[in-house]
């Protein structure tokens, strides 16, 4: 009886009846043989995005020559709040993106009763037994971009892991900067210089990090201060550390 490309034959034999079926194609492939070993397939990557939440703290490294003003090293800080994007283009090599809050505190020893300073800056000279606390505090957003390359490729598709070195830049923006004074006369006061002090800015960036820890140092490449307005700038290192 032939149905299809299907054929059934019918024998009967003494107890049973067998029927045997054959088609004219077996669209069934061949099995491979017990000895016989077929290729694994490659693991082929695939690039992708992912985004992350960080935070750092960070210490401003003082300069005592004669370019900067002196700050203490141990009071000021610098705090980033932000995210980042990473477009993984290989298992090594990712291209970074950031966007981030970052609060900047220098804290002074002597810029207010500096002349050139207190005469810009303040309006008027200070006597320096009255100053009891003198500190710059700047308010920024920033964006920067960076290239990583991975030591240790990570071994999750979309978390920060690996052994990694970013490189790149950074531009801020300061939208509020301004100088704070603790006097032991007339108490606290702020004053504010949109000439004195620069409100854009650009940084160096380099990080070392493993999976979700990173130390970083930024360094300004541009002055925070007007170098017309006031002789000497802000030191431009900081170093410190970011969770991811």
């Amino acid at each position: 009886m032939r149905i299809g490309i299907y054929e059934f034959y019918i024998k009967k034999a003494k107890q049973d009846s067998v029927i045997q079926v054959f088609a004219e194609e077996d669209p069934c492939p061949p099995c491979p043989s017990e000895n016989e070993t077929r290729p694994k397939p490659k693991n082929t990557f695939k690039s992708h995005h992912s985004s992350d939440g960080f935070a750092g703290i960070g210490f401003i490294l003082p300069d005592h020559s004669s370019d900067y003003y002196t700050v203490l090293g141990g009071k000021s800080i610098n705090i980033d709040i932000g995210a980042i994007h990473r477009y993984q283009m290989s298992r090594r090599f990712a291209l970074l993106g950031t966007l981030q809050y970052s609060y900047y505190n220098y804290k002074f020893r002597d810029a207010a009763s500096e002349p050139v300073f207190a005469q810009e800056v303040i309006g008027w000279e200070l006597a320096a037994n009255d100053i009891r606390k003198q500190v710059f505090r700047s308010h920024n957003i920033a964006a920067g971009v960076s290239t990583r390359y991975y030591l240790v490729p990570p071994k999750w598709r979309n978390t920060p892991s690996g052994m990694y070195i970013d490189l790149g830049v950074q531009g801020d923006f300061a939208f509020s900067k301004y100088c704070k004074l603790k006097m032991r006369s007339d108490g606290k006061k702020k004053f504010r210089n949109d000439y004195a002090f620069n409100p854009f800015g650009a940084s160096a960036i380099a990080r070392i990090g493993w999976n979700s820890y990173a130390v970083f140092a930024r360094y300004r490449l541009t002055d925070a201060f007007n170098s017309k307005a006031l002789p000497m700038d802000l030191p431009p290192m900081t170093i410190g550390i970011q969770f991811f």
